[in-house]
């Protein structure tokens, strides 16, 4: 039992910073402690896949605070966590940015304290600092500036004794950041020019900053409300003022990105061997991932048993037909009790180089990979070889494609097809979706590396929703067969590789948005 465990038992509550937006920007700590959660309790702006971090097991209590609304009191929130807590949970409170960041975390700390409740503070990424830096625009500058104020947007300038001395604020040559501050926008502009400061200081707002709603506007403490409201931001934003705002011309990255202001699903897990994500957000999308695929090893006979354990002696050859299978062999390989130092007499192919490269990890290296990636091009590849006699070893998922197994049978092999796994659909993956879809922004597009991953994402929908939320969307996917999965569902195929690799998908999806991006403009 680790530490984070034996915590648990006593109950704990962690206020955790969950950053600005951009999941990437999560600290190793928050990560950790989500890992081990039993129950999450999260706000209005905390991003869904922060909340996916989660075990399944653990409790997602949504207790969201918008102004507008009439919020749900602070009080109720802090009697939450502590009875949580003092059911022997560990309660992790995400709040967005910084929880001590206008957060209100002193007031929840203070009422764990008062409880006798165990916490800790979690510190995040704060907006007034991420959000300004994904627009190009720094806090500060050595020719500019040598500090920064954060205020909050929600006090009313016009109010009477003001908690902020608006005076002292329009005489500070530093960079003012405001946060929540978009509807009094108008209001803060005219106070600050009130107050002294020139009324063609540079301004910036950022609406949903380091998201792929992300939009910034410029201009000066006198045009910026009515270019703001021309342009109709909307909440969350971020307000800042001073002579940094003009490096933005030079600084301004993020929207560079080819994939900047896409919202990607992507529908199989972060694994190793798994780059999309990855490659999508380098990209500048923002993905969302909700798999639609859970591995699941299946119990094997004693004869399956002694079929790995034969695998070094009995066998001439192995053919792996993706990274899953590879991992879930070599597992069942090291409990019989052998290394990979025993297979060195037999030959080992692969379908496609992803695959051969999760081979690899394990020191070992494939002796054949076609030249295309699905099982039609591995038959080419055989057909060169003497395959009479041969004892050919095939571990895949529960109803794989069995093209080869016919192809080697005919021409004289001896194969042993070995299901080591099977697909299922992840029981939160409904849940999930509906909640994606429901929101008003949704996603721009949708990909799919497997025609399993296709039928377990449409069979979640029902044929209402398959009609309202996927029919016009286009979709990305890894090759022809998981192409002719889509079409089966009327989907409408955007995107295909003509090599069916990971890194290619993710190349034409990069091209598709910038033929769409200079179709635009």
């Amino acid at each position: 039992m680790d530490g984070l465990e034996k915590m648990a038992l006593k109950g704990m509550v962690y206020l955790v910073g969950a950053g600005p937006g951009d999941p990437s920007l999560l600290t190793v700590r928050a990560q950790t402690i989500l890992s081990h959660a039993d129950a999450v309790v999260y706000d209005t702006l905390i991003n869904p896949a922060i909340v996916q971090l989660a075990p399944s097991r653990a409790m997602k209590i949504f207790r969201g605070k918008r102004t507008q609304r009439g919020a749900l009191s602070q009080e109720s929130i802090n009697r939450l966590l502590v009875r949580l807590a003092r059911q022997g949970k560990k309660v992790i409170r995400l709040k967005g940015g910084d929880p001590f960041v206008f957060g209100r975390g002193a007031e929840e700390a203070q009422a764990l304290v008062k409880a006798g409740v165990a916490y800790e503070i979690v510190p995040g990424i704060s907006s007034s600092i991420a959000v300004p830096a994904y627009a190009g625009i720094p806090v500060t500058h050595r020719s500019l500036n040598s500090c920064f104020t954060v205020v909050t947007g929600h006090e009313d300038p016009s109010k009477d004794n003001p908690k902020i001395d608006w005076t002292n604020l329009a005489q500070s040559q530093g960079t003012l950041i405001f946060l929540m501050g978009l509807r009094a926008l108008r209001q803060v502009c005219q106070r600050l020019i009130q107050e002294g400061k020139p009324a063609q200081t540079p301004a910036a707002v950022i609406q949903s900053g380091t998201t792929s709603r992300q939009k910034t506007i410029v201009g000066t403490l006198t045009a910026l409300p009515e270019l703001v409201e021309r342009a109709k931001l909307k909440p969350p934003a971020t307000v800042v003022v001073g002579p940094v705002v003009q490096l933005r011309k030079t600084l301004s990255w993020v929207q560079h990105r080819p994939l900047f202001g896409k919202r990607v699903l992507v529908t199989r897990g972060r694994l190793p061997y798994n780059s999309l994500s990855e490659m999508l957000s380098e990209n500048g999308a923002e993905v969302v991932e909700i798999p639609t695929i859970k591995l699941l090893p299946i119990q094997l006979s004693a004869s399956q048993c002694g079929m790995i354990r034969r695998a070094s002696t009995y066998y001439d050859w192995i053919f792996f037909s993706s990274a899953n299978g590879i991992e879930f062999f070599m597992n069942r390989f090291f409990e019989s009790g052998l290394d990979v130092r025993s297979l060195k007499g037999v030959r080992i192919a692969c379908m496609g180089e992803a695959t051969a490269s999760a081979l690899m990890r394990y020191g070992l290296k494939a002796d054949l990979i076609p030249s295309e990636f699905k099982q039609e091009g591995l038959i080419r590849a055989f057909k060169a070889l003497d395959w009479i006699g041969k004892k050919v070893l095939m571990p895949t998922a529960k109803g794989g494609r069995e093209v080869l197994i016919r192809f080697l049978r005919k021409r004289g092999a001896k194969v042993q097809h070995l299901n080591l796994y099977e697909n299922r659909v992840p029981t939160e993956a409904r849940r999930q979706i509906k909640t994606l879809f429901a929101e008003q922004r949704g996603v721009d597009l949708l990909t799919f590396a497997s025609s399993s991953s296709v039928d377990h994402f449409f069979t979640l929908l029902t044929p209402v929703q398959r009609k309202k939320w996927i029919r016009s969307l286009p979709l990305a996917v890894i090759g022809p067969v998981t192409a002719r999965a889509a079409r089966k569902w009327k989907a409408k195929v955007t995107i295909q590789p003509s090599r069916y690799t990971v890194p290619d998908l993710v190349e034409a999806i990069v091209k598709w948005a910038r033929k769409n991006k200079a179709q635009e403009f």
